[in-house]
């Protein structure tokens, strides 16, 4: 329901703002990321849903957006939220008619849940404030009196138009009930001296005016509800503040306060008075000075809402995430150029520290691994090459009719095919591909062997012309921790574990010949000596869930400046992900929360659930992959990893099928890789075991002793022929995946 409900949110706000469900007590409008939270009530209806939606939409629409635009010297948040309320309510359903039945059927069942408090109280004893919130919010479900001498007040406060007017109202309302007067419950009348605003004729307002004002018509509201004092409501101001209102974005409330959110100057609120706490529904406007008259009656209702609305609270054990943001991915991610100085600054150290003569023997061996790889680079593009002119061809279309061809006219009687054949062959797609390279200190023995794979993808991409980038991914665990920052990025709200992640680029199609072919022998180098990596790209941890929610905004940043039709998100790992792990923030603040419990993070507009328990780090990765790549990116695993972790996975994806179990044994000995579809989220897995099979040009070498018996010849040309096949299956299939 909440991806239907995002999109209702992004129809009504005009933009395409993010909505959430969290960990919250009532709904808010981030104004500062543009979020819309909602709160998980107990059998919170659809109603409801949409009068909270339709609330924070008028507040994003119609309510100033900076704090110090909402202030109001002298008059406190709860007034000011009263008759903002009021107010942003009618130009919303004034905007969007349809929305007026979900309101009154949303507020009819929040009064039968006794959410103001109004159970045990008679209305009509309650003060007037009180009873303005009332009426107000439930329209023509309750019958509110007021007195002659609240009435004039009363019209004003419901006719407010401009944000002007709600200031000017409030302050007329905290001059009326706080200096010299002091409300009774009971409906006393008297004034103590002050003064009253001048009557009109249309001061005077019946029961069938009051009913009037409260139709389902905005054109009647508009009618009915003009105020009575010429000072409050000029033609000007309504106009001006239809103009500005409209792309106004709503400002904050207590309640995004209390929840944790951020105050549009950027800073936390940190004012704790009760008059500064949540009151509406929705975040509100105004703030509560201190110069606020001591005797001016407090809003029961609103006290009574801030208050029942943690009781609707819904217990479960699930928790609502932050996943990452745009601000945060900027913040994790490395780019390649500042990758390269890097690496020429610290190679620099160790010729000072005499590796100079293995930094020369890597070289070498560089080149003659870059000699032995053509061959399964150019079978690989042969074999992509291939498969796109079978795409094309089974899609061609040969026309039967245009020119005639006067050489078939002669046969005509018997030949009904006299037109000139055109052929059209389908055009082929473009073509874009994507690594995340473990960098994790489990690695350290498999890396070279992950570097050779990736390069071998990087030269192929570079021989059929497709836009390519690699990220490595790793914990900052060595000097270059931005935690500031990012917490900052992410806000205060409780988010996915991602503080330590840092995405680093290492080639692109982008790089210059001389730059990829630095960062390519200096990577070759890194794989035969992980220790003499620099502190950016030193092995950490394995932050794959991180990677794959940074690889959304690379993917989209990829997808901006190539024009791709069918692209490629590939891993190559030894291992699962470390386990989902949350950050608190201040929506789970006095919650009780464990840690068996369930994550929930809005991904790309989908709900995904994760496991916070140790066991389930695959189908995390799967469920984030899931979301992340959707239907338009294909999806690829190289896991690279131990026969004891062969072993593992094999009983891990064919749980108690042992014919599955010794047919994946049996492809792993004749080709040194188990590949498997449709497997932890991903549309293919080739699993293999350390360097038995890659796609890159190494083999195992045909050597056998002189004195060798037939038996032993034998083996060792099984041995080598097998590690052929190997490469030739694993060529085959990933270029059938990618083409």
């Amino acid at each position: 329901m909440l991806q239907s409900k995002s999109v209702l949110a992004r129809l009504l706000a005009n933009e395409n703002i993010s909505v959430e469900q969290g960990n919250y007590p009532t709904a808010f409008f981030d104004v500062e990321n543009r979020t819309l939270g909602l709160p998980l009530w107990k059998e919170m209806s659809a109603d409801e849903t949409d009068l909270l939606i339709g609330h924070e939409i008028g507040h994003a629409l119609f309510t100033p957006q900076t704090k110090e635009e909402i202030t109001v010297p002298g008059v406190p948040h709860s007034y000011m939220n009263v008759v903002e309320d009021i107010r942003i309510e009618r130009k919303v359903l004034d905007k969007y008619p349809g929305l007026v039945s979900n309101f009154k059927r949303g507020y009819l069942g929040l009064m039968n849940r006794d959410i103001f408090g109004t159970k045990d109280n008679d209305i009509n004893e309650m003060g007037f404030m009180d009873r303005l919130n009332l009426k107000a919010k439930g329209r023509d479900l309750v019958e509110v009196e007021f007195s002659e001498e609240e009435m004039p007040y009363f019209k004003k406060a419901m006719a407010v138009e401009t944000f002007e007017d709600v200031a000017n109202v409030c302050k007329e309302l905290v001059a009326w009930l706080g200096d010299g007067k002091k409300e009774q419950e009971d409906g006393d009348e008297t004034t103590n001296g002050q003064s009253q605003p001048e009557e009109s004729e249309e001061s005077e307002m019946t029961a069938q005016d009051i009913a009037d004002l409260f139709g389902e018509s905005s054109e009647e509201q508009s009618e009915e509800g003009e105020p009575s004092d010429s000072d409050s409501d000029s033609d000007e101001d309504g106009d001006e503040g239809e103009e500005s209102g409209a792309g106004e974005a709503s400002g904050e409330s207590e309640e995004s306060d209390q929840e944790g959110e951020k105050s549009s100057n950027g800073e936390e609120s940190e004012e704790k008075s009760e008059e500064n706490s949540e009151s509406s529904v929705s975040s509100g406007a105004g703030n509560s000075p201190d110069d606020v008259p001591e005797n001016l009656p407090e809003i029961k209702t609103e006290k009574a809402q801030r208050e029942n609305m943690s009781d609707l609270v819904e217990e479960t054990d699930k928790m609502f995430l932050q996943g990452m943001n745009r601000a945060v991915y900027d913040i994790v991610k490395v780019g390649y150029k500042e990758v390269l100085e890097t690496r020429k600054e610290f190679r620099k150290k160790l010729v000072e520290h005499d590796y100079q003569t293995e930094m020369d023997d890597s070289s070498r061996d560089y080149d003659a691994f870059m000699s032995e790889n053509k061959g399964v680079v150019n079978l690989m593009a042969k074999e992509f090459e291939m498969r796109k002119a079978a795409y094309r061809s089974a899609r061609a279309r040969t026309s039967t009719k245009g020119s005639i061809d006067v050489n078939k006219l002669h046969a005509y009687k018997y030949d009904d095919n006299l037109f000139k054949q055109v052929t059209t062959l389908a055009d082929g797609k473009n073509h874009g591909m994507m690594m995340l390279v473990d960098y994790s200190g489990s690695m350290y023995q498999q890396l070279d062997s992950v570097i050779r794979q990736t390069i071998s993808l990087v030269q192929f991409c570079k021989r059929v012309n497709i836009p390519f980038e690699v990220f490595a991914f790793t914990t900052d665990n060595n000097g270059r921790n931005r935690l500031a920052n990012i917490r900052q990025a992410g806000g205060v709200n409780t988010k996915f574990d991602y503080e330590d992640l840092v995405f680093i680029e290492l080639f692109s199609n982008k790089m210059s010949k001389s730059e990829l072919e630095y960062a390519m022998r200096t990577s070759f180098f890194h794989g035969q000596h992980p220790r003499c990596m620099g502190s950016l790209e030193r092995l950490g941890s394995t932050p794959l869930n991180a990677a794959v929610l940074a690889s959304q905004f690379a993917i989209q940043d990829f997808l901006r400046t190539n024009p791709v039709h069918k692209m490629n998100l590939i891993t190559l790992t030894d291992g699962a992900s470390d386990p989902a792990r949350h950050i608190s923030g201040k929506d789970v603040e006095n919650q009780d929360r464990g840690w068996a419990k369930r994550y929930v993070m809005n991904v790309k507009g989908k709900q995904v659930e994760l496991a916070s328990r140790y066991g389930y780090d695959s189908s995390n990765t799967s469920a984030l992959l899931n979301a992340v790549a959707g239907k338009n990116v294909q999806t690829a695993n190289f896991f690279i990893c131990t026969r004891r972790d062969f072993k593992y996975e094999q009983h891990r994806l064919l749980p108690w099928d042992t014919t599955a179990q010794r047919k994946a044994q049996k492809e792993m000995r004749d080709n040194g890789v188990w590949i498997m579809d449709n497997a932890d989220g991903y549309d293919r897995r080739f699993i293999m075991v350390d360097k038995s099979a890659s796609m890159s040009g190494e083999n195992d070498e045909f050597q056998v002793d002189a004195e060798a018996t037939p038996a032993q010849i034998a083996r060792a040309f099984k041995k080598f022929s097998g590690s052929k096949k190997g490469n030739r299956v694993i060529t085959t299939k990933f270029a059938e995946l990618v083409a």
